[in-house]
Formats: structure tokens, sequence, C-alpha cells
């Protein structure tokens, strides 16, 4: 099923679209159905770039919203766009870390927020390996970026090293070892044919690794202030 409709341009005129498929399932609920068309608009004004069209689920107990891009067909009158892809995406708030987190390990915060977006989305056997990637890159970038930053060869030992490895040898604040830890351990559960926690899943997971954040970031403002302010 084909609509036309009015997609929103750069300067705030309209220009007529024909958008050649409507999406039939929600991301959201899962469920099928035509969805309300709420809006499109340009972002560019490159016609090899896409559009977006935000629509609402037509199912009373969902509704939410989503937004599916298209790709422009070339050679039509008027403007002629295909469906490609939806998600959800857009509307999610992603997780802030601390200022020192964000300084010693970027990838760590992309990974989880990756991880999170996909988890939002339903995809619940991609997120698991997601975090636990993420949590590697914490650890690894704690002690080589932070810990041992002016010792190449311990750098390259812990970049070596398997994660369980390198949080029982290199990481001695116990706080961060005990949280890091069992995020390992659960983390393995996301990547392995069996689990062995049952009883914890993805949300266990998620705390841990920001409890490990949390600790890693206090003893990087402790050791701050004891340099700042020798006794």
């Amino acid at each position: 099923m084909s609509v036309r409709t009015n997609a929103q341009n750069l300067d705030g005129t309209t220009v007529s679209v024909i958008l050649r498929t409507i999406p039939d399932r929600c991301p959201n609920c899962n469920n099928h159905g035509q969805p309300d068309l709420c809006w499109a608009v340009y972002t560019t004004t490159e016609v090899n770039k896409p559009l977006y069209a935000a629509f609402r689920c037509p199912v009373s107990s969902c509704r939410a919203l989503y937004v599916a891009v298209y790709s422009y067909v070339p050679s039509t009158n008027p403007p002629t766009w295909a469906l490609q892809s939806t998600s959800l995406s857009h509307f999610l708030e992603k997780q802030v870390f601390p200022k020192n987190i964000e300084t010693i390990s970027p990838l760590f915060c992309l990974t989880f927020n990756q991880a999170l977006i996909a988890e939002e989305n339903k995809l619940d056997q991609i997120c698991g390996p997601g975090y636990r990637k993420a949590l590697e890159f914490l650890v690894k970038d704690y002690l080589a970026g932070y810990l041992y930053k002016d010792e190449i060869n311990k750098q390259e030992e812990v970049k070596r090293a398997f994660l369980a490895n390198a949080i029982e040898k290199h990481i001695d604040q116990d706080r961060i070892k005990q949280c890091a830890k069992r995020a390992a351990r659960l983390g393995n559960d996301e990547v392995h044919y069996t689990r062995k926690w049952d009883d914890k899943d993805i949300y266990d997971l998620k705390s841990l690794i920001l409890m490990t954040v949390n600790h890693i970031d206090l003893t990087i403002e402790s050791d701050r202030y004891l340099k700042e302010m020798p006794a």
C-alpha cells in the first residue's frame, strides 16, 4: 500500500511525495496493522539521502511512535520513496556516563548505548553480547588507559588477557573487582549456549556494569583529590 503525503523541507516548505510502502508491523509491540502517518521530513537536500516518516501504532494497548526510513526511487514524478527500515531508536534517551568514564573509555559509552538501543527494540538475543562487549572495553580501558597509563608492557598484557583474568589479576580495588567479576559472569551467560545463572537476567547485568562504572568513577575522583590535596 502506498500513500501520498507532504514532506517538510529544510526551509520549512513542503513537497508532495509518495511513500511506496507503509510499514504494517509495529517495532514496539510487534503487532500488525495500518499505522497512522504523523509526519514526513527531509533531513538534507541531497536526493540520495533518506527521508524519515513518523508513524503511530494502531493497536490501542501500544500506540507507540516509531520512525520509518525511506530511500528515493530515481526518475519518479512526483517523488517516490521506498521503505527501508523502521526503528524506535530515535526516541530513546541515551545512558549518560560520568565525565571520567567518557574520557577513559568512549568505546564503552558507545557500545553500551548501542546495546541499549538493541534492548529497547526488543532485540533480546543481541543486546546481552553488546553489554558484555561494553564491559570489556570499560575494564581494559580503565586498566590500560588509567591504571597503567605509563606502563607499556602492562598495557599490552591487559589487552591480550581474557576479561576474567584481567579483572582478577590487575584490579586491586575490591568494589570494582567484585562488581566487574559478577558482571563478567552474567555477560558470559549472554554469549554461551547454556546459562549458569538462571535467576539473573539482562537487568542484573546492566546493574552490575553501572555499579562498576560508579566505583571506577569514584576511584578516579578520589585519586584526583588525594593528588591535589596531599596530607
